[in-house]
């Protein structure tokens, strides 16, 4: 039987400093996300960060909760649902599919146990990042094969899909939402914003910012878009190295500066809605943009936010396409 691992950032157990302490902590320590050297960084990350970072972003948390739990693990639920009915009709046969977090809860290894015990004896893991990175699909990647090197999976076949941002479906699906949340009309601008990474990671041969750039042209051909009317911009940067710009607020800035008085903004490498979207784009880059369009005088200023696809049936049915085929290969 084929088995298929979701796998995705994670978050935290609960909205509580207490919480989000453990759930940050094995974040930050990951070499892949920060690599400076341990000796540098743990004292930074226990003395400075970890006190202080869970008070500062609890309260999103608590926001950005429902009485049903995490928003990002229920829609990422959803995603496993559509993938798994998916993929079962694609194959001809029954797929099971679960979900397994890089950090905190349900981990990889949970995950893989999972599908082992439900009788999958091909495993296909899918992290739901389109465009690759070592921060998100290299570290996914990295648990993923540690997890199956146990005695526990002998036996058991193994494939990975490393990215999607190509796939005709997504690109469809990225498309389509778009339609169903804005209208471009002249003058209006289409800001594609991704999760950026640290300047240093393009120079050890991440192809990352060159997939986000290809992901946001094929979405504007797509759209039937003109190139001057979308801009890429990159958003979340978490510390001082330099980070791959430009940064998503100074571009909205701009384009407020310049008299555009109407800009959507769409952020791909995001799979499902988190903190970083709801309140990073959705609530603080749309005040940072209608300040400084009022500042510049541009009246009417509009801005919209085009939600993550979540368990969109277009979307899900490309990943379950290249699981299924992956799985046939493994």
């Amino acid at each position: 039987m084929l088995g298929i691992l979701l796998m995705n950032t994670g978050t935290p157990d609960e909205p509580t400093p207490e919480a989000i302490r453990p759930y940050l902590k094995e974040f930050l320590s990951d070499r892949n996300v920060v690599d400076m050297p341990p000796f540098l960084w743990r004292p930074i990350l226990n003395l400075f960060i970890l006190p202080n970072r869970p008070k500062k972003t609890a309260p999103r948390y608590r926001a950005f909760w429902t009485p049903e739990g995490s928003p990002f693990l229920i829609d990422s639920r959803a995603q496993c649902e559509a993938v798994e009915r998916c993929a079962s009709s694609i194959a001809g046969e029954s797929v099971v599919v679960r979900l397994g977090m890089r950090y905190g809860s349900p981990s990889i290894e949970a995950g893989l146990r999972e599908l082992r015990e439900a009788g999958a004896d091909r495993i296909v893991g899918l992290p739901l990042y389109p465009q690759n990175t070592r921060a998100c699909t290299g570290t996914c990647r990295e648990e993923f094969d540690r997890a199956l090197a146990d005695s526990a999976f002998d036996g058991t076949d193994s494939a990975f899909v490393e990215e999607y941002w190509s796939a005709p479906g997504y690109i469809e699906a990225l498309a389509a939402s778009v339609r169903r949340s804005w209208a471009h009309v002249p003058g209006s601008k289409l800001v594609v914003s991704f999760h950026s990474v640290p300047v240093s990671f393009a120079k050890r041969g991440d192809t990352y910012v060159e997939a986000t750039k290809e992901t946001a042209r094929l979405l504007a051909d797509a759209l039937g878009m003109r190139a001057s009317d979308v801009s890429v911009a990159y958003q979340s940067r978490f510390d001082s190295r330099k980070w791959q710009g430009p940064m998503l607020v100074p571009e909205l800035e701009r384009l407020a500066a310049a008299g555009v008085r109407d800009v959507a903004v769409v952020c791909p490498g995001f799979s499902v809605d988190c903190i970083e979207t709801s309140f990073e784009v959705e609530i603080e880059a749309a005040q940072a943009y209608r300040a400084a369009a009022q500042a510049a005088g541009v009246d009417d200023a509009r801005f919209a936010y085009i939600p993550a696809l979540g368990a969109d049936e277009t979307c899900m049915g490309a990943l379950a396409e290249l699981a299924v085929r992956a799985g046939r290969k493994a």
